[in-house]
């Protein structure tokens, strides 16, 4: 018997991606690359398959092991800048992308709520939640859902390879190198290619060190599944939610009825989020501080068990604008998503396909400085 993996220095969310990947062997010459394998690489490798190009995809590790697979599974809205030229109906092009292609991922699409602290002296009136910094109250409701990560990205993998895209997991690319055509260095070959996609998100600073992004690992914890009148007696997470304020939360329920909650940012001090694990010291206590939130929402959850505690990879950009720029002749890269990765995922796979195939122009809005 083969011995256990040693665990993720990420943890390890609910979620799993099922999906077989055929081994294939890597290709001297392709006419889009697109490096990444997450919701974006995959949406934008489907797109570009779809139009009749040759397509490969290549993973520096498993599909999904970065952002994609560690996320959260809420849908928001446009980028954390709010809604931009063709960054403006996301979800309904998530909802599109995931209805063509059977992807079955517990999507829900009935709104995200915004709650913000109030002091608690007295106590608010129901309903309400006890939180650092006072209670926790609704105060909005946006457009927004949930879905589960690990389904979306086995699904998008599923109907790339479907429609004549190649993946290749374990296949870090180390260095591009601007063309026509374009090298990528992996290992020791060298594939080359007319078009690149680069949808790597919190590893872009590997590529573009000077664009002012700042990545980070975003923590979150789920708990056991809980009985549906728990649930409903503590009344937070059947629609996902965020604080509008300090310090922040962010939550939901998943089908199997654990209730998922998130927060903390760990960084590091180079910019490489790899090297931050969930054995630091500091990202120890983050988790230890957002356990307690988590119980200390409701009576209900005072003692429940929490079965899994996880970083993702996440960055960010100043002003919340995600970076989706032409970088080097025939070389598009996107990423900086801020948490808005899982619906945008879809809106940019189908800019990055008409770039690829159609030289359609991109919004002026992605430029890095």
């Amino acid at each position: 018997m083969a011995p256990d993996p040693p665990p993720h220095p990420w943890g390890e969310p609910p979620w799993q991606i099922d999906a077989a990947i055929p081994r294939a062997p890597l290709p001297a010459h392709v006419e889009v690359a697109v490096v990444g394998a997450g919701f974006t690489g995959l949406a934008a490798a489907l797109r570009c398959a779809e139009r009749g190009a040759s397509v490969h995809v290549f993973e520096a590790g498993a599909i999904g092991a970065g952002a994609s697979g560690r996320s959260g599974g809420i849908a928001l809205e446009g980028t954390a800048a709010g809604p931009l030229p063709d960054a403006d109906a996301c979800l309904p092009a998530l909802e599109a992308l995931v209805a063509e292609h059977g992807i079955d991922c517990d999507l829900v699409l009935d709104g995200c709520c915004t709650v913000r602290h109030v002091p608690g002296d007295p106590p608010p009136p129901p309903p309400a939640w006890p939180d650092e910094g006072g209670w926790l109250r609704v105060d909005g409701r946006e457009p927004g859902g949930s879905l589960d990560p690990g389904k979306l990205v086995a699904g998008l993998a599923r109907a790339a390879l479907r429609a004549g895209a190649v993946v290749h997991p374990h296949a870090p690319v180390t260095a591009v190198e601007p063309g026509p055509p374009t090298a990528l260095q992996i290992g020791e070959r060298r594939v080359r290619a007319e078009r690149v996609v680069l949808a790597v998100n919190a590893f872009l600073p590997r590529f573009l060190p000077d664009a002012g992004i700042r990545p980070a690992l975003t923590l979150a914890l789920a708990t056991e599944p809980l009985a549906p009148d728990v649930l409903a007696a503590v009344g937070l997470g059947a629609t996902p939610f965020y604080t509008a304020d300090l310090p922040y939360l962010w939550g939901r329920a998943t089908r199997d009825g654990r209730l998922v909650i998130g927060a903390g940012l760990a960084f590091d001090d180079a910019g490489r989020v790899e090297r931050v694990g969930l054995e630091r010291p500091d990202v120890r206590e983050a988790l230890a501080r957002v356990a307690a939130r988590l119980r200390g929402l409701h009576p209900a959850l005072a003692r429940v068990a929490i079965t899994h505690a996880w970083g993702g990879p996440i960055a960010f950009r100043a002003g919340g604008v995600p970076i989706l720029a032409e970088i080097a002749p025939g070389v598009l890269a996107t990423g900086a998503c801020a948490g808005h990765g899982v619906a945008l995922a879809a809106a940019v796979g189908a800019l990055a396909a008409r770039w690829a195939r159609e030289g359609a122009a991109l919004p002026p809005w992605g430029r890095p400085a």
